[in-house]
Formats: C-alpha cells, structure tokens, sequence
C-alpha cells in the first residue's frame, strides 16, 4: 500500500518543535541547578521533550487505501474509513501557516517557474448543499473551515493518490476550483475523461450565478 504525506513542509515544521523543545528543555535543565523547587526544572524537562516529540506524530502523519478502506492520521492518531463512506473531494489550492507570514499559498518550482501545489480534502458530506458554499472554498485552510465538521483528511495532492480515489468505492463527486482545474487540467482530463461526478467552481455564489441566468 503506498502512503502519502497529508503535510508539505515537513522538515522545517519538525526542526521548529524540535527546537523550540530544545530550549524548554534546556532552560529545565538549567533550572535543576538555580531554581527551587526542582521540581520546575522536572516539568520544564517533561514539557520540552513532549514539545519536540508528540508534533512529530502529526508533521509526518500518512494517508493511503488499504483494501477498501481510506487510513489516515487525525491528530497523530490512527483512523479508518472504508472510501464508500467519504461523501465528497474537494480539489483547491494548498495552503500552509507560515511563523510571521500566517497562511499562505505553497509553491513549488516548475519548469517555467514558480507553481501552486494542489490540495486535496475528503468531506463526509455528499449532499448537493455542498456546492452553495463552494465559492469560499479556494484554500484548503478555507475548505477545512467552512466544512470543519465533515473533514476527513486533507493532504497535498498527489495523482497517484487521486487515481486510487477515484478507482476505489468513492461514489461522491469531485469538487475541483477553476484556477486549480486550469493549471492542472491535462492531469485532470486524462483521469476524469469527461466523468459526471467531476464540478468544476469558481469565487462566484451559486445563488448569485442562478441570478445571472435568469
């Protein structure tokens, strides 16, 4: 079973806790030495330590189909869903939090430059509902937000991945932004080939497009 990162930056997410666990656990240990109660210094240890470790479980968190189902990490912690119960994909532009920057847009280089990495978020919902919320959903940061009780996972995109999904019991619809569609779109139209499940959005309200038609 092949495993994909459900993160980008890794190595510089876990040198940051690893630091910044280093230097709670140095200052306990300096303190075993110069403060009273000692027992300040223990905890100060204890917490650095935890600080360096336990985010490392979430920075190289892995997702992937094992048989029929979808095997993800949710806060470091192991979980399973069979892919015939994830009701939707949503296809957008992956962003990540950056320390001073906050969230912001991951590129990476191309050919003819700089490139918007894609992101990938599985929704419980199916219903059609869906689709009136769309126009905030540009990010994966906005995606999780606007549906933050239906996220399953959500993951850079990779096509091997997205293959998988769609070859799997996934019987949702594939929710894909326009600008993402049209960077991406070769990639798109040799997997999809025309398929009826796959909606292509934009910034615009769909009540303000129903609106429009008329």
């Amino acid at each position: 079973m092949k495993r994909y990162f459900q993160t980008y930056r890794r190595r510089s997410n876990m040198a940051l806790f690893l630091v910044l666990g280093g230097i709670l656990a140095a200052v306990g240990v300096f303190g075993l030495f110069f403060m009273q109660p000692i027992a300040w210094g223990i905890a100060a240890i204890a917490v650095g330590v935890l600080l360096a470790v336990l985010p490392q479980f979430a920075v190289f968190s892995r997702c992937g189909f094992r048989g029929a189902d979808f095997v993800y990490r949710r806060a470091g912690l192991p979980r399973r869903l069979p892919a015939k119960e994830i009701g939707a994909a949503v296809l957008c532009i992956y962003d990540e939090y950056r320390q001073w920057k906050g969230f912001s847009p991951v590129t990476f280089q191309g050919q003819n430059g700089p490139v918007t990495l894609p992101a990938l978020v599985l929704l419980r919902r199916s219903d059609a509902g869906i689709e009136d919320e769309l126009d905030l959903c540009d990010t994966r940061t906005n995606t999780c937000a606007v549906f933050r009780k239906d996220v399953v996972v959500s993951a850079p995109l990779d096509f091997d991945l997205l293959r998988e999904l769609y070859e799997s019991d996934f019987a949702g619809r594939f929710y894909i932004s326009e600008y993402i569609y049209e960077l991406y779109k070769p990639g798109f139209e040799q997997l999809f080939d025309g398929d009826g499940r796959v909606v292509v959005y934009d910034r615009i309200p769909k009540s303000v497009k129903s609106r429009l038609k008329k």
